[in-house]
């Protein structure tokens, strides 16, 4: 008899769950029965980012180092020097640009009738302004309060009621700086000490015949003669100079003679003394003759120049200076169509590069601090116009050129060379006038220089150049043939006569 295999019946539903159940193993390792058998499948990852694209940055733009404001007229009737200050201003700027130090200058039109606001509402950080160019402006920076807020470097050669070097700073030669230069070398270096005044009525002639009379003193000088006449009446102008030389015995007691007035005037009452038949009187003119000079030169006005062969005046601007500030300028103006630039745009050039060096100065900064700021910054700079310094009490000098007047212009004075022409006259040793020449002030006249040969500098203290031959200052020139031979076995006296035979005792 066979056994008989026993038949497991399986429940419906416990036969689907082992069904699901292998479905799900086969799958995913249901329950883990059959794990060691089935490796699972990798987790799957996530796609990896795309790179991003990294684009160079462009290069910084440069920082400028400071910026400063200026005040300028840009119109009305100094609009014209106003622009040449301006134009100054942008040579400089493109220089410090050049150079990796730009500056940045917000020019303010003082003519325009909200300026004050605009000047008020400049950023904090702008801490210097230059300017202005007129004693108007000036006060109304007084009475709104504006001149406390800022520090201004004027541009005007005295601040009237503001106090220099407290209130305000200049920047810009003042009528001390012009009489200092004369004055150094009439008493100084040539051993004049009494004078003339011979000045026009007028608020200018007053002002400047004072501060001259105020300057002689304080360096052991003397007023002998006073002449005042109307700028009006030239009927009266030959009785003036008259009565100045009748204090002498008919002649002057005065070797030299300052006359304060503008070149067409002075050029009419000068003629009267060698009407009187003195012509061997230091003639001392004021700035304004050598800007005349320059005008006089640019649109080809003859001059009468025997009536200056013993005359000098000041000036800011010599633009024959070899100086590199000066020649830079020069060519900075000549590539935008200026040929003969003047003292103004010097101005503006030599503030903003100036203002560069200087930094910048906080509001609240102390007088005595931006004093000490300024000297600092002027020191060892090299100017384009006549050196500028300022002393511990804030108060700017210049050290102004002297120039002799010529057809052909202002001409660098040579003290020795003047001063032997100066005794050659007063000795009567010279009795044909003076051909324009630079070699005729000296009787030894220089060879002229060579090709190649270093030219000079312009002299640390313009008031007071040290000797030079008259060649390097200028190209020789032909000498004329009424210019007498030079006497070589008979040189000039080494000292100048001070004063005429018969000189003015003082009461």
């Amino acid at each position: 008899m066979h056994a008989k295999t026993p038949l497991i019946r399986l429940s419906p539903r416990l036969a689907a769950g082992l069904v699901l159940c292998l479905v799900l193993t086969t799958l995913s390792g249901c329950g883990g029965l059959f794990s060691g058998s089935k490796t699972p499948p990798p987790t799957p990852q996530a796609p990896a980012p795309t790179p991003t694209v990294v684009t160079p940055a462009p290069p910084p733009t440069p920082v400028s180092q400071n910026t400063v404001a200026v005040l300028l007229p840009l119109g009305g009737p100094f609009r014209e020097l106003g622009g040449k200050v301006q134009k100054g201003i942008k040579a400089a700027q493109d220089e410090l640009a050049a150079a990796g130090t730009p500056l940045d200058v917000i020019v303010i039109d003082a003519t325009q009738p909200d300026w004050v606001n605009t000047l008020r509402n400049l950023p904090p950080e702008v801490g210097v302004v230059g300017g202005p160019m007129h004693p108007l402006t000036l006060k109304e920076l007084q009475s709104t309060g504006l001149l406390q807020s800022r520090v201004f470097l004027a541009f005007l050669s005295n601040l009237g009621e503001a106090r220099e070097g407290i209130d305000a700073w200049r920047f810009f030669p003042s009528a001390a700086d012009e009489i200092d230069a004369l004055l150094r070398l009439s008493l100084t270096n040539y051993g004049i000490n009494q004078f003339g005044i011979l000045r026009p009525g007028d608020r200018y002639g007053q002002s400047m015949g004072e501060a001259f009379a105020l300057a002689t003193a304080q360096l052991g000088g003397q007023i002998t003669a006073t002449g005042v006449y109307s700028p009006q009446d030239a009927t009266g102008w030959d009785a003036t100079v008259l009565e100045m030389l009748k204090t002498g015995g008919g002649r002057p007691g005065f070797g030299a003679v300052f006359i304060p007035d503008d070149w067409t005037r002075a050029d009419k009452v000068l003629a009267n003394f060698f009407r009187n038949k003195v012509d061997d009187l230091l003639i001392l003119g004021p700035q304004l003759w050598t800007e005349a000079l320059y005008r006089a030169a640019a649109n080809k006005t003859p001059i009468n120049i025997n009536n200056y062969r013993l005359a000098v005046c000041p000036g800011a601007w010599w633009p024959e200076s070899q100086g590199k500030a000066t020649q830079d300028l020069l060519a900075a103006m000549h590539a935008v169509g200026e040929d003969h630039p003047d003292m103004w745009e010097a101005l503006g050039y030599d503030f903003t590069r100036f203002a560069a060096r200087l930094g910048r100065l906080p509001q609240g900064t102390p007088p005595q601090e931006v004093s000490s700021r300024l000297a600092q910054a002027a020191k060892g700079m090299d100017f384009s116009m006549a050196p500028l310094s300022y002393g511990p009490d804030g108060r700017a000098h210049v050290a102004m050129y002297l120039f002799r007047p010529s057809v052909a212009g202002p001409v660098l004075l040579d003290p020795e060379g003047f001063r032997q022409r100066l005794n050659a006259i007063r000795q009567k040793a010279l009795e044909n006038p003076a051909p324009e020449t630079e070699q005729s002030y000296s009787p030894n006249p220089a060879p002229a220089a060579q090709p190649g040969a270093p030219v000079p500098t312009q002299p640390a203290q313009p008031a007071q150049p040290q000797p030079a031959s008259p060649a390097t200052v200028q190209p020789a020139q032909p000498a004329s043939p009424a210019a007498p031979k030079p006497q070589q076995q008979q040189p000039a006296p080494l000292e100048p006569v001070p004063a005429h035979q018969r000189v003015m005792s003082v009461s």
